[in-house]
């Protein structure tokens, strides 16, 4: 089969990205032929929250990634269209996470309808969004309802879908799983070195990871550390991760709490090489989201075979599941956070959690998730 991946691609930042790529390799490797359709520009800087949108990382992939497309400059349109139909792919998968990208997937596969046989589905990251969006559900709505295929990462992302489009066939709603990622976690020895390479003192590390926005609740975490640090100063709370926004309001926290010697910040992008060194050195990873659908966070922690303290909130409850795989707290309550942090390190059985998630992280495997979506299309 000829699939075409539509969306941000390599050398774009990010994990919606990593996820194509890893999708789009995937089927590449399961003898599909497969080309990339990426944007030229992604985001305006008027917008975008961020310090830079390029992965300058050198990568290379057995498959053609072709930019062109602008999402805010609709005369890209339609030699995006072109551009695809060209390749003449019996399948075209668009990523979709935001309402900023639904215009322009709208005009797309409704005019790509006109001209080809090829199926069209989309994989929903989101259809729920953290950031306030204008006539979300309408674009929304707009750039789905000409699918043939939904695939979902959540049991929430699932139920959204018929809240915004009750008349979708639900036997074209694909309820799948966000995968794990293939990798090897650190030796014992490189664990060791990890410490020192990011000069970080080598005690009980409690993990926050990834891009630091509001919802994310990176202010709660740092005001229930103190409750930590007050009944055990030997955990340590690494965050790394670039701020999206004010990071001032982050350092003043952890001033006003007096946690400078407690609290190491990398704030910056974290490239991919650099990601294996800070999940060994983590015991357990915190997501103290104030909402989420699903997180690649967790299942990144998983692969790693690091438990995960996080919110009962979105999907994340779906995929944490209590007392195994790690610790379930209520959204927004430091209180019951600092508890959940102290307790893992003092009264959980850790290394029954760490054998837990080793025995069950292969049934998130990319081959599985691959196989469920790509199943339909071929009947």
């Amino acid at each position: 089969m000829k699939i075409a991946y539509i969306g941000p691609a390599y050398p774009w930042r990010g994990g919606i990205s990593e996820f194509l790529m890893n999708s789009a390799l995937k089927s590449f490797q399961s003898g599909h032929s497969v080309k990339v359709f990426s944007f030229s520009k992604q985001y305006p800087k008027l917008i975008f929250p961020g310090k830079d949108q390029i992965d300058y990382s050198k990568k290379e992939f057995p498959f053609p990634v072709e930019q062109g497309m602008i999402p805010y400059n609709p005369l890209t349109w339609n030699k995006a269209v072109k551009t695809v139909l060209d390749f003449k792919p019996d399948l075209i998968i668009f990523k979709y996470w935001i309402p900023f990208f639904a215009p322009m997937y709208a005009y797309m596969i409704r005019k790509m309808r006109k001209n080809t046989k090829a199926k069209m589905m989309y994989i929903l990251h989101n259809i729920e969004f953290h950031e306030k969006w204008p006539m979300a559900e309408f674009l929304t709505a707009l750039a789905l309802k000409h699918a043939d295929f939904l695939v979902t990462l959540s049991s929430s992302v699932y139920n959204s879908v018929f809240k915004i489009l009750p008349d979708f066939p639900a036997q074209k709603v694909i309820q799948a799983f966000h995968p794990n990622y293939e990798i090897k976690p650190l030796s014992p020895e490189e664990t060791d070195l990890a410490f020192s390479q990011l000069d970080i003192p080598k005690k009980k590390t409690a993990l926050f990871f990834g891009y630091i926005k509001h919802y994310k609740g990176l202010d709660i975490l740092i005001n229930a550390f103190r409750k930590v640090v007050d009944h055990n100063p030997d955990i340590q709370l690494l965050i790394a991760g670039e701020v999206y926004g004010n990071d001032q309001v982050y350092h003043n926290l952890i001033k006003e709490n007096n946690l400078s010697d407690h609290v190491i910040f990398h704030n910056h992008f974290i490239h991919n090489d650099d990601i294996p060194k800070y999940f060994a050195v983590a015991d357990v990873v915190v997501q103290p989201y104030r909402s989420a659908t699903q997180s690649g966070i967790s299942l990144l922690a998983f692969s790693y075979h690091k438990p995960v303290i996080s919110t009962q909130t979105g999907a994340l409850d779906e995929i944490v599941k209590a007392n195994q795989n790690g610790i379930l707290v209520p959204v927004e309550n430091p209180d019951a956070l600092a508890q959940a942090i102290i307790d893992y390190f003092e009264k959980y059985d850790t290394e029954f959690m760490i054998q837990f998630i080793k025995n069950e992280i292969e049934a998130f495997s990319w081959d599985s998730f691959q196989n469920k979506i790509l199943a339909p299309v071929s009947v």
